[in-house]
């Protein structure tokens, strides 16, 4: 049987339930005038899937959200039906925190009325995702009826973690089928995670296994509809990359939609199989510089407050390729790019910095700090006593910067991007309320070898020299002092990172992965084994480990992080500051 579907890849604001309502209504319109026999939509987007603890317990606004859905957009679902992600409530039943029981759940619309509701059966409980302490689980797996211009069809309904079944008891596809599903739609939250460097593991391609494997299983169409934009938790910025597609009986895909933009798109569907779509290829580095440009535009766009966003540039990578996502993102006439030299500060880098600006054609200002540390210096020491540690005026330059970028920010009220990467981060080697300081962290989740990887990108985008040659070639270094170079060797740093943080590897294993020569191909240099014996690599692990370790306090004062790995630092990886034990 032939039937139209319209897949709305829609982009809602948490909490905005008139602002989610009425691009829901839009899109219902656009799938009539598409003379679509349903619309799908993400889950939750009539309330947006990173919703706070205070209005997922506000029965004000879980009131609100059904209302809205009865009356607003129900009754534009006269001439189509309809299936939208919501909050479900019981007033009736009350859970563990003394409020109503809540149900992450689907409503079916028809003829202009509510006509079925689905409630999610798998409640994950993992990185960020809380819907076990906030939902109860749905235990009903009766397919819902569809209306077509030809008939009824029997589909199956599920809500994103229902399709990720492996580790549960529970397979509601298998359930639905049983009862006589003939498709499966499935509707998504479903974050971005990007490859490693070298492979092809990232969300894309774990979906992409999971829904063949459902559909060779069980032989029917899914039809597979993802949220797009960002959310949030408070401490990390979840990025949603839509890529919303459809699979025939056979297990080919037949339309997939664009990633990290919002999309609606109606497909001829057949439940038998059909002409498989050519995909764009894949490329790393690029879909990670999308997923922060997009990741800034929307925390930028959804907040709403701010006049323009601004970066401080020293002429290093890290802010070379934050100022280049602010100026996609935003676009280079609202954003303003300052440096802040101090002695140290050469001229080779302070030009690269002029360079990136006029290259993006952004406004640049110069301030110079030297005569305020000095001042600052000889303040401290008439008040306090002779400074005792380099590493203390070093500090005071970072946050000099960091005084005078947070003024700027709240006098003119643009955005301030902060620029340490992952690498930096773990290690500690950034300065509290110095360069730390910011509204977001936009490469905080980004291996300092992935920034060079990812600026590289910035170029081939643009086909012309946006960051500039010089800056690939310039040593990584503070410039806090004279002859510094930043002192790790971050092509070996980097994976060391990744594997602590993101795949939960001990020191233990590192050594055994080294010792087999099993650690990750690729993602490690071709030399590593020339470069170190087992007792420098040892020492090294163990070293990286402990400050891993020591720097927690830093990062839990961190600017929010844009997350786009498989585990990033804040409510993803969940640290705790007293820490006693020694894996040594």
């Amino acid at each position: 049987m032939k039937f139209r579907i319209s897949i709305g890849q829609i982009n809602p604001k948490s909490g905005d339930i008139s602002g989610n309502a009425s691009k829901i209504t839009k899109a219902i319109q656009q799938a009539g005038e598409d003379s679509a026999d349903l619309l799908i939509l993400p889950e939750m987007c009539l309330t947006g899937y990173c919703l706070d603890e205070k209005l997922l317990m506000n029965l004000d606004f879980l009131a609100d959200n059904k209302n809205t859905l009865e009356n607003i957009i129900a009754p534009a679902t006269r001439n189509i039906d309809v299936i939208v992600g919501f909050v479900d409530y019981d007033t009736g039943e009350t859970g563990p925190d003394g409020k109503p029981v809540r149900y992450n759940a689907a409503a079916l619309l028809q003829k202009g009325r509510i006509s079925r509701i689905v409630h999610k059966r798998l409640l994950p409980s993992y990185r960020y995702f809380d819907d076990k302490r906030y939902f109860k689980p749905g235990t009903d797996f009766t397919p819902v009826e569809i209306n077509t211009g030809q008939g009824s069809i029997k589909a199956g309904i599920l809500i994103c973690e229902d399709l990720w079944d492996e580790s549960y008891e529970i397979k509601p596809s298998r359930k639905l089928v049983d009862q006589g599903a003939e498709y499966i739609f499935c509707i998504n939250a479903s974050p971005f995670v990007c490859s490693s460097y070298g492979a092809r593991d990232g969300k894309r391609f774990v979906r992409d296994k999971l829904i063949r494997d459902h559909v060779r299983e069980y032989e029917v169409p899914i039809v597979w509809v993802n949220t797009v934009g960002i959310g949030d938790n408070g401490k990390n910025i979840i990025t949603f990359d839509g890529l919303s597609c459809v699979y025939d009986s056979g297990g080919e895909i037949v339309s997939m939609f664009p990633a990290f933009i919002e999309h609606q798109e109606t497909v001829e569907f057949n439940s038998q199989k059909g002409a498989p779509v050519e995909l764009a290829a894949f490329d790393r580095e690029k879909e990670i510089y999308e997923a922060l440009v997009m990741s800034v535009r929307d925390y930028y766009d959804k907040l709403g407050i701010f006049t323009g966003v601004m970066d401080a540039v020293s002429g290093g990578i890290d802010s070379a390729l934050g100022a280049a996502i602010a100026c996609d993102a935003v676009g280079p006439e609202n954003v303003t790019l300052y440096n802040l030299p101090s002695r140290y500060n050469s001229d080779l880098t302070r030009s690269a910095a002029k360079k990136l600006a006029d290259n993006l054609g952004a406004r640049y200002q110069i301030i110079p700090i030297q005569e305020i540390l000095e001042r600052m210096v000889s303040e401290f020491e008439s008040s306090l006593h002779p400074i005792r540690n380099s590493i203390t005026e070093e500090n005071l330059q970072a946050r000099i910067r960091g005084t005078l970028m947070m003024a700027e920010a709240n006098d003119t009220g643009q955005l301030l991007l902060t620029n340490g990467n992952e690498s930096e981060m773990a290690l500690g080697y950034a300065t509290l309320y110095g360069d730390m300081v910011g509204g977001l962290a936009v490469i905080g989740d980004l291996s300092k070898p992935d920034v060079y990887r990812v600026s590289r990108y910035v170029n081939r985008r643009h086909g012309r020299e946006i960051i500039p040659e010089i800056v690939f070639e310039i040593p990584a270094s503070a410039e806090l002092k004279d002859n510094q170079v930043d002192p790790f060797d971050y092509d070996v740093i980097g994976p060391l990172v990744n594997d602590f943080i993101e795949r939960g590897a001990s020191p233990a294993d590192l050594m055994e992965g080294f010792v087999s020569r099993s650690l990750k191909p690729g993602a490690y240099p071709d030399d590593l084994y020339e470069k170190y014996s087992e007792e420098t690599f040892l020492n090294l692990v163990e070293e990286i480990y402990g400050m891993i370790g020591r720097a927690v306090y830093k990062r839990v004062q961190s600017a929010p992080i844009v997350v786009v790995s498989e585990r990033a630092f804040g409510f993803d990886l969940r640290e705790s500051i007293i820490n006693g034990w020694n894996a040594g």
